[in-house]
C-alpha cells in the first residue's frame, strides 16, 4: 500500500480553542476520502493544516516529505486545494485567463497552456465558458471552476473543503464522475469534507469528525446506517438516504440511491 498522507499524534489549538489532541490516520494513494461533520468539526482547519496554511508541526506527511508551513510551496505542485467560498478567489475577469494564471506560475511553455486547458475543458464539458466573464457565472460554475484550475497542474492529491456544497446536482455528478474517473486512471487521491451525507456515498472511506475526534469511520454505507451516532454530533440523514437504508433492511433495494428517477427505475427491475 503505497500512502499518500499520513498524520501522527495531531495537535493542534487556536487561541481559545483546542482543535485537535493526538488526531492518526493514513490515506492509500488513489483512495476517494471523506471527512463528515458539523460546522466546528475540525474539517476546514485539517484541510488547511493538510496543505500547509497552518503549521502541522511535522505531524503530517504527504508522499515522503513533511509538510511545512513555512515552505508551503514546495508542496504545491503535490496537491490541488479547493475552498467552500467562491468569492474573493478569483484573480482576472476572464475564464480563460484566470486558468492560465496558475499555469503561467509554474513556468509552463504558452503552447501547452493552451492545449491543457482546452483539453481539461473537454473533459468538463465547459469549452463555451472559457470566454465568459467571471461575474457571469453561477456559483455553481466557479464552484466547478475552481476544481477544474485545481486539476490543471495533475495534483497528485485533491483537497475539497466543501467545495461542491454550491453545485446543481447535475454538475455535482458530472464533477463527482470525473474524480472517480481520474482516481481510476491516474491514482489521484481525492479528500472531501462536507456537511452533506449524500457527498459520502460513492467515497471509498469516510471519516465521521466531531470536536476534532474521529468518532467513527468505514464505508459509507457502515456510517450511513449509525443514524442515531449520526444524529448525535449534529448530522441528520437526507429523505433519499434514509429510504434507500430502510428499503435495503427488507431486501427491495441493494444500496444507497440517493436520486428518486433512478430508485423508481431500480425497484420497477
Amino acid at each position: 500500500m503505497i500512502k499518500a498522507l499520513e498524520i501522527n499524534n495531531l495537535q493542534f489549538s487556536y487561541p481559545k480553542k483546542n482543535v485537535f489532541h493526538g488526531l492518526s490516520l493514513s490515506i492509500e494513494q488513489g483512495k476517494f476520502v471523506t471527512f463528515i461533520g458539523n460546522n466546528q468539526s475540525g474539517k476546514t482547519t485539517l484541510i488547511k493544516l493538510i496543505c500547509g496554511l497552518l503549521d502541522a508541526k511535522k505531524s503530517i506527511v504527504l508522499g515522503y516529505a513533511y509538510v511545512n508551513n513555512a515552505r508551503i510551496h514546495d508542496n504545491s505542485r503535490f496537491f490541488g486545494v479547493v475552498f467552500s467560498d467562491v468569492d474573493g478567489k478569483f484573480l482576472f475577469d476572464n475564464v480563460y485567463k484566470e486558468m492560465a494564471f496558475p499555469l503561467e506560475n509554474l513556468n509552463t511553455p504558452i503552447d501547452k497552456i493552451e492545449n491543457m486547458i482546452i483539453d481539461i475543458a473537454k473533459e468538463f464539458g465547459i469549452t463555451e465558458m472559457l470566454d465568459k466573464k467571471i461575474e457571469d457565472l453561477t456559483n455553481s460554475e466557479k464552484q466547478e471552476l475552481l476544481i477544474v484550475i485545481s486539476l490543471l497542474h495533475n495534483p497528485k492529491l485533491l483537497l475539497l473543503d466543501n467545495a461542491l456544497s454550491m453545485m446543481d446536482k447535475k454538475t455535482k455528478e458530472k464533477v463527482l464522475k470525473i474524480l472517480k474517473e481520474r482516481i481510476k486512471k491516474d491514482k489521484l487521491t481525492v479528500i472531501l469534507t462536507t456537511m452533506n451525507l449524500e457527498e459520502i456515498v460513492d467515497s471509498d472511506y469516510t471519516y465521521v469528525l466531531n470536536n476534532g475526534n474521529i468518532v467513527m469511520e468505514g464505508s459509507p454505507l457502515s456510517v450511513l446506517k449509525e443514524e442515531r451516532l449520526l444524529n448525535k454530533v449534529g448530522l441528520e440523514l437526507p429523505f433519499m438516504i434514509d429510504l434507500s437504508l430502510k428499503l435495503e433492511f427488507y431486501e427491495l433495494l441493494n444500496g444507497v440511491i440517493t436520486d428518486m428517477d433512478r430508485m423508481v427505475t431500480t425497484l420497477w427491475k
